[in-house]
């Protein structure tokens, strides 16, 4: 059974993986969005194990729909690429807590869109729209990489709460 780590834990517990082999920690992790954020694919790319699965939450547009999986690197980067090519995304780290290979992450999400998008996740976006909102990521780490990553969403915030 796995323990609960609390916020005081956090960087003792990175630390006791840093010293056991493990790679990924907070700051890690930090540099990985802060890649995301600037749209340095290559950088992202790293950070990913090849045979990577990516599970997303079931549509907001569509409840009865199954939720989106997404495999392989190339899929992973031709998504990211289409979508930012009509909006903005930036993440944020809140909560984060890492147990061995096992890391999961409060990620506070903003969609600016700048261009008509018509195949958006929760339905067709406008130019001009913003989404505000908080997901949770459970990451896999196998080999110092992420392996598995499930998004899940937790709630929506005001549009005009936008910050990043």
């Amino acid at each position: 059974m796995r323990r609960q780590i609390w916020p005081a834990e956090w960087e003792q517990i990175a630390t006791e993986w840093r010293h056991t082999g493990g790679d990924v920690d907070r700051q890690k992790f930090i540099r990985y969005i802060d890649h995301f954020n600037n749209k340095r694919y290559d950088e992202v790319m790293k950070y990913y194990h090849p045979d990577v699965t990516i599970e997303y939450y079931t549509s907001f547009a569509d409840p009865k729909s199954p939720a989106r999986t997404q495999r392989g690197l190339d899929g992973f980067l031709q998504q990211y690429q289409s979508l930012h090519q009509h909006c903005r995304e930036a993440l944020e780290i809140g909560d984060f807590m890492l147990d061995g290979n096992l890391m999961a992450a409060e990620v506070y999400t903003e969609f600016h869109f700048f261009k008509d998008y018509a195949n958006f996740t929760r339905g067709p976006m406008k130019a001009g729209d913003i989404l505000v909102m908080t997901n949770w990521c459970i990451y896999n780490i196998v080999d110092d990489k992420f392996k598995r990553i499930r998004v899940t969403h937790f709630c929506m915030h005001d549009p005009k709460t936008a910050r990043l």
